[in-house]
């Protein structure tokens, strides 16, 4: 079980305070001081001092005892001092008392520990209702920031806003090399936003295309110049649709798919493009209609599809199943109160990853926690399986779970995260690194909140009751600064039926997951690694979980909540490496991965392009596209995020950092060398990775400009159009093209 039940006993000093006479003995209460408000220590502070008081005393002595309570994760004898059982006294006149522990500095890197000191057996007095218990945090002083490879480097080229946030949005982004233009689902301005990324740092518009014609754009695509969008209806209920267009905005043709189509995307063959049907119900949960996925041949191209083309698979065949599907781990709660929804309307695809190979679709089911399989030959699911949970009760999975302690405390908590994923992606490993199919998995969650059934709740919520021989220290959890503002489900936890809470289950892992995607088995999970991450970040731990909203960050105002919500993600390969990429919708930025050994992914880089201290930068992102070395006009990879909130389309630049040996007289390789925009117009000046001394060739090997001091500028003016090198004197080349 997780709540210790045994301590080790020593000694400990309680100090008493004398004060004035006070009134009749039967009058007086004893309590904690403050004790709705938890102290917060460090490891090294020496002592922690827990004040006492009583009210209306009187000529009579009174003592309590105090001990320590089953609540905690810090260990007596280790991690603090206490005895046995602890009498405090109060002289007669008495109104405090002081009880000073010892708190013991080890060397163990450790998560946030806590104890709880609790009063009892008082004589000549009563305990103070709300104030026999008190809290206390003790911050671990070994723990590092985790350690982090920086071998990319990731440059902002630029951020592009597609029209004012608030009014317009940049939830998904995609890019067609073919063209070298974006496709922007703009989901609020109600528009399909496309941008010349011939310059990707200085995007500039193409067209918007008002989708009001055909409903509610939710996601884009793009292959070869064909554009899809998948649109929900007026009626959210209803149908939704595929609309195509050419590569200009001109449309081209329709075709109709399931209830709420959420995401799109191409096989990577390109003869298939599927939908995710999200199927969502209307708030009043009087009508839900089936989750589906949608599938078109596109064999014979964009002028051979219609309707019959398009085949629509929903989860009907495992109605019969409802029960052993919950058993197994997959929520099926939907539906208000007498009228339950069905299996096969209450399963809501939110994403689709299709294997390399283009035969076989992962849907991942968010609400649910589950991951369905789709073999893309037979048109037939294959499997459903659970995504499973976090414990984070366990080491490495700990929480920062309130919004309102003073302080980050990544503690260790009784509850459990439903993973809940939003993006997957799929990657496969080379042979050389073992081989192997994956998905990687963003697990943001989410939850159901209609008018007609909400299973969301705060833990400190009257209505939410915890089962007292589960959890006998409930008032404890309850505090604000504990468990109360966490939001948790009331649709799982109730083990037995009896109306109480036996575990605890909060929304979202906070957290990256790899699967194997032929079983389905957790490779690795990141556990608190992303909150980890962000709050010992140099410049963004100040506004650690601080949400997306355009007004200015407020630190930890989503760790009631989801905490940094991992929302999108995808996989890039550069050289030898497979990296994967993971976007932190309300605290915003990019954690970046090599995994190239799943079970141990290795930390490369966390980058953000956010304010600290305003509403400005990149906000909510969203969409996230890896774009090669081989389809980007730079010739150098790129990553592009879609941010929502912000209404931004964000572009980095990937670059290696050199510990590659070169083979010429055994000297190490000199640290890549880019320049962007790339191509450039002529009268600019382009900026350069980083700042270096040395000289710009013409075609004919000719200096045009002398570089004798570093510089990270590169003046084009008075070159004519045409292509330059750029040499450094460390021997770092870089090519570019003046239009």
């Amino acid at each position: 079980m997780f709540l210790k039940t045994t301590f080790s006993r020593f000694s400990v000093t309680s100090l008493v305070a004398l004060s004035t006479a006070g009134t009749a003995a039967h009058a007086q209460t004893i309590g904690f001081m403050g004790a709705t408000t938890p102290r917060i220590v460090a490891e090294n502070a020496g002592t922690v001092s827990l004040p006492l008081a009583i009210a209306s005393p009187n000529a009579t002595a009174s003592t309590v005892q105090a001990i320590v309570a089953p609540l905690g994760t810090a260990t007596a004898g280790s991690d603090f001092t206490f005895a046995t059982t602890q009498t405090l006294t109060f002289a007669p006149g008495s109104t405090t008392a002081t009880l000073t522990l010892p708190i013991l500095d080890d060397a163990t890197a450790e998560s946030t520990e806590y104890f709880t000191v609790r009063l009892q057996n008082p004589t000549n007095a009563t305990l103070t209702a709300g104030a026999t218990e008190f809290l206390v945090f003790i911050k671990d002083n070994d723990l590092q920031a985790p350690a982090r490879t920086n071998n990319l480097r990731l440059n902002l080229l630029g951020s592009y806003q597609n029209g004012a946030s608030g009014t317009n949005s940049a939830e998904i982004v995609a890019h067609d090399p073919t063209t070298q233009r974006l496709y922007v689902a703009n989901s609020v301005g109600g528009k399909l936003d496309i941008l010349n990324f011939s310059t990707p740092g200085a995007l500039t518009s193409v067209a918007s295309i008002s989708m009001a014609p055909y409903g509610g754009i939710n996601s884009v695509t793009v292959r070869n110049g064909l554009v899809a969008c998948a649109v929900e209806s007026t009626n959210p209920q209803a149908d939704g649709s595929i609309v195509f267009f050419d590569q200009n905005g001109v449309f081209i043709k329709q075709v109709t798919v399931g209830a709420m189509p959420d995401m799109i995307t191409f096989s990577p063959d390109g003869l298939k493009l599927l939908t995710a049907n999200e199927g969502e119900p209307n708030t009043a949960y009087t009508t839900d209609p089936l989750g589906s996925v949608s599938v078109v041949d596109l064999t014979g191209g964009i002028a051979a599809v219609t309707q019959a083309r398009v085949t629509t698979l929903d989860f009907s065949t495992y109605n019969s199943q409802a029960a052993a599907l919950r058993t197994a781990g997959i929520r099926i709660y939907g539906g208000p109160a007498g009228t339950p929804s069905s299996v096969a309307q209450d399963l809501e695809p939110e994403y689709v990853a299709v294997s390399a190979d283009s035969r076989t679709a992962y849907i991942g089911l968010q609400e649910n926690n589950a991951l369905a399989t789709l073999d893309l030959t037979t048109l037939q699911f294959t499997s459903l399986r659970p995504i499973g949970y976090q414990d984070h009760s366990q080491p490495g999975f700990s929480l920062d779970a309130s919004d309102q302690a003073a302080d980050v405390l990544l503690a260790n908590w009784p509850v459990r995260g439903m993973r809940q994923p939003d993006a997957i992606a799929s990657f496969e490993l080379p042979a050389a690194l073992g081989g192997g199919r994956y998905l990687i998995t963003a697990n943001e969650g989410d939850a159901r909140e209609y008018t007609g059934m909400s299973e969301v709740n705060r833990l400190g919520d009257a209505a939410y009751v915890l089962d007292p021989t589960a959890f006998p220290q409930a008032a404890m959890l309850k505090n604000a600064s504990a468990l109360g503002r966490l939001n948790v489900t009331n649709k799982l936890g109730d083990t037995d039926g009896d109306g109480d809470f036996d575990q605890i289950y909060a929304f979202g892992g906070r957290s990256f997951s790899i699967l194997n995607a032929g079983t389905g088995a957790l490779v690795h999970d990141s556990g608190d690694l992303l909150e980890r991450i962000t709050s010992t970040d140099a410049a963004f731990g100040s506004i650690f979980n601080a949400s997306n909203t355009t007004g200015n960050p407020v630190r930890k105002n989503r760790s009631d909540d989801k905490g940094p919500e991992p929302e999108g993600t995808t996989i890039g390969m550069i050289r030898d490496t497979t990296y994967a990429f993971v976007s932190m919708e309300r605290m915003g930025g990019v954690v970046v991965l090599n995994v190239n050994d799943p079970t141990n992914p290795r930390l490369v880089q966390y980058i953000n392009n956010r304010s600290l201290t305003t509403g400005t930068g990149d906000q909510g992102p969203e969409g996230i596209v890896f774009v090669s070395a081989a389809n980007s006009p730079t010739g150098t990879p790129l990553l592009l995020l879609a941010n929502e909130v912000s209404s931004t389309v964000a572009v980095y630049q990937i670059g290696l950092r050199g510990t590659v040996t070169s083979a010429k007289n055994g000297l190490a390789a000199p640290e890549s060398l880019y320049s962007f925009p790339n191509p450039a117009a002529p009268e600019t000046a382009v900026r350069l990775s980083r700042p270096v001394t040395g000289a710009l060739l013409d075609g004919l090997g000719r200096t045009v400009r002398h570089l004798p001091v570093a510089t990270d500028q590169l003046d084009l003016s008075g070159l004519p159009a045409g292509f330059y090198l750029l040499r450094a004197a460390d021997g770092a080349t870089s090519r570019v093209v003046v239009r």
